[in-house]
């Protein structure tokens, strides 16, 4: 039986709230081994009848009155249950505790396979990726981890939009803590400036929740976590390094972190610098460098068990980066950023009362984005630079989200909350022509954007014993559309106009039996057009794309179900999804724009219909071959399809396919973890992926082409060490080891070929 050890430190103090308690027992649990903490950690006061139940942050506290011994009891799904005698409290006290697993298999319903860990008691599909699979993958970016996601997709390297389902840009909703990001991409929050290594995990909530989350959420949800700054107390460190030698990628990041019972500070910084990247057999990807600096604050008070209070605040100064030659189908155009910074800053309030009003969430938050792109067109004769148009992107946004979760009885839950943001942009276009050397200006829209509104409630009801559970919401949603004032030649008025629209979901769950469950959910979403598709011109994957100011609001019906399981070795989870779009805004190519390559702009589509669906299955073997090694499988098979209905007879006739729409594609991985020791321990790990060829519908003379099919080979290594100075993790990956010449599903240019990757962490 392999043994877990939990450091309890208990802090008591004396605490003046009710007349009738003297102290206060605090305390912060730790698993001995991964340093940790451990959540849901309930304690128990038996003799006053008093519980506290461990936070993300493995933190708990107990009120207790003055006089007689105190006597704890400590549980955890996964650990054998004790107690602990604290005698009669006088002064504060320090006591370390060591408690022993008491199954091989954790069966709590949180777990499944190591690295994708699915929540299995919501009615819908959600995916945690954790910050040991961000580190073994040595990601450059947020879209490397996602896509260990089944139903996410990368499109490209380094700045690739995210999608999930077929569907992204502002039909999924990415949030920093629970605060919606966004970005004057027409992708949307592409995360290029995200930390990565700043991050416990990423969540990926997959289904329409429009409802409880506003506009942009009908295909899922991605919420980015950072690192909780009470993992250990007091002073500790990290630094990092790695390289990549496909295209000399170099990173180094510092974080420097204290934290005590109440207080807690955490500062980060990260650099990193790469080249052009090399694709398959060789063929250089020019205009393809990037080069980034990050650095990231953050400060928390957690006055008791029930309060605490965030305030975090980012900075990224990201550029010159460009979009690799080719991109849009021409090799006479170059589009780089000279400049792509983002300034971050949030503060959230946390309340658990613990009566009626279980919990309240509140934040606020505001963003600010700095981006200037050059597109430069050469003469095809001569080779010369013909023309030039210099955009400079200026945006920010603000927005709030307040909620406030109420138990009615113990069947019965309830939501209610509001969000909203207000959205500015301006995108002024220098454009110079060295032929005729004039100079002009194109349409300008001063402080053009949007400002969305929202309130909603959603109750969830339990019945057979919790077995059965029924969540039904409705939202309300308003949105300003403004373009501002307009400058251009013709005098063009801008768009000024209100919209109103409402979002209804209604879902249930069944566990079928201990650990197995099966949901249902159906809704009613829809999201509003943003500024970026209506009033600006921005570069994609594979073009130039265009806004158009008469967008209408996209409005469908969604279907999720699933069927899930974890019985300890095993788990698996299978989700199937339709959804039936109407006024669907689609990016399509426009045949009368007169530039150069390929160009597009956005539409709404009458009836649009996504479907398809996802199975993941994880296991593990321990004492495989020998008794400290631990056999990790985990594979994802993915099947979508999306066609546009405007001339089919019905929403289930053939259509034409959608352009945005991945192929069918799976991912195997194996991975051996060793013991050897309690101080050292190491990894050796193998994956392939594959995608099946696609015909995708694109501009060219024949209407279309073929998205050929590709196969990838992976590896990986890593090496841990615990001392008792410092720890140290040595970890080696490799990806594309055949050297595949391929393009990811939505881009014209190659990706990256072979590339082994090295990174060194060292922590105090």
């Amino acid at each position: 039986m392999q043994k877990h050890y939990l450091y309890i430190l208990t802090f008591c103090c004396f605490w003046i709230s009710f007349p009738v308690h003297a102290f206060t027992i605090r305390g912060i649990v730790t698993d001995k081994e991964t340093g940790k903490p451990v959540s849901n950690f309930t304690v128990i006061d038996t003799k006053n009848h008093l519980s506290a139940l461990t936070n993300t942050s493995g933190t708990f506290e107990l009120a207790v009155k003055k006089g007689g011994n105190i006597q704890l009891d400590c549980s955890h799904v996964s650990y054998k249950s004790f107690s602990l005698s604290l005698g009669k409290i006088k002064q504060d006290t320090i006591i370390y505790l060591e408690a022993e697993n008491k199954i091989t298999e954790l069966t709590d319903v949180q777990i499944t396979a190591p690295l994708r860990r699915q929540v299995l008691t919501q009615s819908y599909s959600q995916t945690n990726i954790d910050e040991m699979v961000i580190e073994e993958k040595i990601a450059t970016s947020l879209i490397d981890i996602l896509e260990e996601v089944p139903g996410i997709t990368k499109r490209s390297e380094y700045h690739s939009p995210i999608a999930l389902r077929g569907l992204g840009g502002k039909r999924l909703l990415i949030t920093e803590d629970g605060n919606r990001r966004m970005g004057n991409f027409s992708g949307s929050f592409m995360g290029q400036g995200v930390n990565i290594y700043d991050l416990a995990k990423v969540e990926v909530i997959k289904g329409p929740a429009s409802v409880k989350y506003g506009p942009g959420a009908i295909t899922g949800i991605i919420n980015i976590k950072s690192k909780s700054p009470f993992l250990q107390p007091g002073w500790h460190s990290r630094a990092m390094t790695s390289y990549g030698a496909n295209n000399n990628e170099k990173a180094a990041l510092a974080s420097v972190n204290w934290a005590d019972m109440d207080h807690a500070l955490s500062i980060s910084a990260r650099w990193r610098d790469a080249n052009n990247y090399t694709a398959g057999k060789g063929i250089e990807a020019e205009n393809s460098e990037y080069h980034d600096r990050d650095t990231r604050v953050s400060y928390t008070w957690e006055g008791n068990s029930s309060l605490s209070i965030n305030a975090e605040s980012e900075l990224h100064l990201g550029g010159p980066w460009g979009r690799p030659v080719g991109f849009n189908g021409t090799q006479y155009m170059r589009v780089y950023n000279t400049d792509d910074d983002t300034w971050h800053s949030a503060v959230t309030l946390k309340w658990q009362p613990e009566i009626r009003l279980k919990r309240m969430e509140g934040s606020i938050y505001f963003d600010k984005e700095y981006r200037q792109q050059i597109k430069d067109s050469y003469d095809v004769g001569s080779g010369d630079l013909s023309y030039r148009e210099d955009v400079k992107y200026n945006n920010y946004y603000g927005g709030w989200r307040c909620l406030s979760v109420f138990t009615l009885n113990k069947n019965t839950e309830l939501n209610l909350g509001t969000d909203g943001v207000y959205y500015r942009i301006q995108s002024p276009t220098e454009y110079t022509d060295y032929f005729l050397t004039t100079t002009i200006k194109n349409r300008i829209s001063k402080d053009a954007g949007v400002m969305l509104a929202g309130i909603f409630a959603e109750s969830e009801y339990k019945l057979t014993d919790g077995k059965l559970k029924i969540r039904a919401g409705l939202r309300a949603d308003y949105s300003n559309i403004n373009e501002g004032e307009v400058h251009d030649t013709l005098l063009t008025t801008g768009r000024n106009s209100d919209v109103f629209a409402w979002n209804g979901t209604a879902g249930t769950v069944y566990e079928v039996c201990p650990g197995m469950f099966a949901s249902l959910q159906i809704a009613r979403s829809c999201r509003m057009p943003d500024a970026s598709e209506m009033f600006i011109v921005n570069s994609t994957t594979d073009g130039i794309v265009y806004g158009n100011p008469d967008l209408t609001p996209e409005h469908g019906l969604n279907f999720d179900t699933g069927f899930r399981e974890s019985v300890g070795w095993m788990s698996f989870d299978l989700s199937l999804f339709c959804n039936f779009l109407h006024d669907f805004i689609s990016m399509e190519y426009w045949n009368n724009s007169g530039k150069k390559g390929i160009n597009y702009t956005y539409y709404n589509i009458d009836r649009a219909r996504i479907f398809g669906g996802e199975f993941s299955l994880g296991t593990k073997w321990k004492s495989f071959l020998h008794p400290d090694n631990t056999l990790i499988y985990n594979g994802m098979f993915v099947y979508t399809q999306g066609d546009k209905l405007t001339d089919a007879p019905g929403w289930f006739s053939t259509g034409v396919p959608l352009r945005t729409i991945p192929p069918f594609n799976f991912k195997q991985e194996v991975t051996l973890r060793r013991l050897i020791n309690s101080a050292m321990s190491f990894y050796l790990g193998g994956d392939i992926r594959f995608y099946a060829t696609q015909y995708r519908i694109a501009p060219s003379a024949d209407g279309g082409y073929i998205s050929p099919g590709y196969t990838l080979f992976g590896a990986a290594a890593g090496f841990n060490h615990r001392g008792r100075a410092f720890d140290w993790e040595l970890k080696l990956r490799g990806d594309n080891l055949a050297d595949n010449k391929y393009r990811p599903f939505e881009s014209l240019v190659y990706a990256m070929g072979r590339n082994v990757k090295v990174m060194l962490t060292i922590k105090f």
